[in-house]
């Protein structure tokens, strides 16, 4: 078990104990025997779950440590608390893949409908985050964090009709390694968003980031500055 693992299992003690039949119910839900006995996941008994199973969500890394894997726990002190009930969702043929060292905090709302969403190692999203992958994918690399209240969504949930054509409803969206989106920030269908960019707080993103290191933000999002770079 690793430090940090070491320091989430005493700051969220209490929890983790109310958490430990969920946490069994998912390891061995998603996870071979061997690996389920390990308890890789920690999962909240806020976390509900639906469509969950080992063939709807897949675990890319066949060799994780005790608690390396957080859902449903923490969430930032100027954050808002609303809910801590996150919901983990797969529907109609849909997968959701991660990577290792997973941190998913309360109130989180991730969904795969007949489509895959990917996840990479490290990845982290902020309280009350909502991704949305229905009928098309949605790829996010390594060492990407998102913000408290962010969402992407790659589907305009209904069609607009223009000169009696169906407009297309649903395009992918790709976020590549060492990207930072900040809070209350949103990333519609389409977008692709190059390596070590930052997202701005609040900004609305609707097309693709054509260069890496830079920073987008407003409404909707333009390039602000080039030849930047962000660490924790």
């Amino acid at each position: 078990m690793n430090q940090y693992s070491k320091r989430f299992l005493k700051t969220h003690l209490i929890e983790i104990i109310m958490s430990i039949p969920k946490t069994i119910y998912f390891n061995f839900k998603v996870l071979p025997v061997t690996q389920a006995i390990r308890l890789p996941y920690i999962v909240s008994y806020h976390v509900k779950l639906s469509g969950i199973n080992r063939k709807t969500f897949l675990t890319k890394d066949n060799d994780l440590s005790t608690c390396s894997m957080r859902i449903g726990f923490g969430d930032s002190i100027t954050s808002r608390r609303e809910s801590p009930k996150s919901l983990l969702c797969v529907e109609r043929g849909g997968v959701i893949q991660v990577g290792k060292d997973l941190g998913l905090s309360q109130g989180c709302v991730i969904c795969a409908n007949n489509a895959k969403l990917i996840l990479g190692d490290k990845f982290r999203c902020n309280y009350s985050t909502t991704i949305d992958c229905s009928d098309a994918d949605i790829k996010i690399g390594n060492n990407v964090v998102l913000g408290w209240n962010v969402t992407i969504k790659n589907n305009d949930g209904h069609y607009v009709v223009e000169n009696g054509k169906d407009s297309i409803i649903s395009k992918k969206i790709i976020i590549k390694d060492h990207v930072w989106v900040c809070a209350y920030a949103t990333l519609l269908k389409g977008v692709c968003i190059q390596k070590n960019s930052v997202v701005a707080y609040g900004a609305l993103l609707t097309n693709t980031i054509d260069k890496e290191n830079v920073l987008y933000g407003g409404v909707p999002a333009k390039k602000i500055k080039e030849n930047i770079n962000w660490r924790e």
